[in-house]
């Protein structure tokens, strides 16, 4: 195969020709000579075709811009020191930017509103939050009593690709090491955003 593909084959049917005609009676030897050229040239060109094969790319990384937010509400409104409206400010401001919101609270949120007398008759906690920041009811998730929400916020979080706003870092050894793997996986993918108190505003840092 050094003469390249054209010379090969041009050499063949030189030689196909000249014992068609120096010995016409041996049909069988020139179908069985056809026949290996036949495999040799699919071979070669199989070879061919292997070494020209380009290496595969390398994964190229989404370029889909993140729209879906899983809010650390009970985090959140601590930092602005339970301040409904203060979180309501913000949380508006992330809609009106397009984003869709998830929101978290530990059924301890409860405490907040009674004390400022928020609760209205018969209205259970999620009724009551739904109705004060203006959110959808099935956007939001409020914890069973007695428990955080932090693992309900982390898992729907992780497998449904929706960034994580909160000022937690969710490392704490004691607490958060039945979704280490998660948080690790949505800190990979930058899904883990840090929220701090600026000016008496809440803003994403």
């Amino acid at each position: 195969f050094y003469f390249g593909e054209n010379a090969l084959w041009g050499t063949v049917t030189i030689s196909l020709c000249l014992l068609l005609y120096t010995d016409p009676d041996k049909i069988v030897v020139l179908v069985v000579y056809a026949f290996s050229f036949f495999l040799m040239h699919r071979g070669y060109r199989k070879i061919r075709q292997g070494l020209e094969v380009e290496p595969p790319s390398a994964p190229r990384a989404s370029s889909t811009p993140v729209t879906n937010l899983a809010i650390d509400g009970n985090n959140l409104l601590g930092l602005a020191k339970w301040d409904l409206i203060t979180l309501k400010r913000f949380t508006d401001e992330l809609r009106q930017d397009g984003f869709t919101l998830h929101l978290f609270f530990d059924h301890s949120v409860y405490r907040t509103l009674k004390e400022n007398d928020l609760l209205q008759p018969n209205e259970t906690v999620p009724m009551a939050v739904s109705r004060l920041l203006d959110v959808d009811r099935h956007m939001l998730t409020v914890s069973k009593k007695g428990h955080k929400a932090d693992a309900l916020l982390i898992r729907f979080a992780d497998r449904n690709d929706y960034m994580v706003l909160s000022n937690d870092r969710f490392n704490k050894t004691n607490e958060d090491f039945l979704y280490q793997k998660a948080v690790s996986r949505l800190g990979s993918k930058g899904f883990l955003k840090r929220v701090g108190l600026l000016q008496g505003e809440l803003t994403i840092l």
